[in-house]
């Protein structure tokens, strides 16, 4: 009885070094983190290029000091540069044995920008001014700047194509993220992709 005893302990105890040895092995590679998911989709993040106008009007001033002022328009041409992808925070995954459960947003507007080197003499334009001069300011500049940006910025949001593009990026770079860790562990993981909105 009592060897038989000693013989099952022994049995026991092997399958349960085997089993820990086989998660040691499994923490060591081949399963997919979600920290490394995130990373990726900071790296899939797509920057578009563009050519933008900034346009606006001075109108002129009122009063008697304004006099001979007339309306001036303006035109800044300048390159800007949109980034757009995933909100990593947004992401999670979670690991179900061989499925590979991922909740990813949709794709978002990240940062709009004017190129550093674009903003030369070359690129303002201006109508003529009157008699008594009705002067654009570096403040005016900026406003019409800033308003192009706005407006980008919205074309950008409501570019559906250009967003699910982004949203697609992020997911070819995890799938192949996922088929690495897959071949190194020897597992065919499947994964389940669920699309929000949030």
């Amino acid at each position: 009885m009592k060897r038989i005893l000693m013989i099952c302990c022994m049995v026991m105890l092997s399958l349960c070094s085997t089993s820990c040895m086989k998660e040691k092995d499994k923490d060591k590679g081949g399963v997919p983190q979600i920290v490394q998911v995130k990373s990726i989709c900071k790296l899939a993040t797509l920057e578009c290029y563009y050519h933008n106008v900034a346009k606006s009007v001075k109108t002129k001033g009122e009063g008697i000091e304004h006099w001979l002022e007339k309306d001036r328009e303006f035109w800044i041409e300048y390159t800007g540069v949109a980034k757009i992808g995933v909100d990593v925070n947004k992401i999670t995954m979670k690991l179900d044995e061989d499925t590979i459960t991922i909740e990813m947003p949709q794709a978002e507007l990240i940062s709009i920008n004017v190129g550093d080197t674009t903003l030369n003499e070359n690129a303002y334009v201006f109508s003529a001014d009157g008699w008594n001069r009705n002067e654009i300011t570096a403040e005016d500049q900026t406003k019409a700047i800033e308003n192009a940006q706005n407006e980008m910025a919205e074309n950008v949001k409501n570019n559906e194509e250009l967003l699910r593009s982004a949203r697609e990026r992020a997911q070819q770079l995890i799938e192949n993220y996922i088929r690495q860790m897959g071949e190194i562990a020897n597992v065919d993981y499947k994964i389940k992709w669920v699309h929000t909105d949030k």
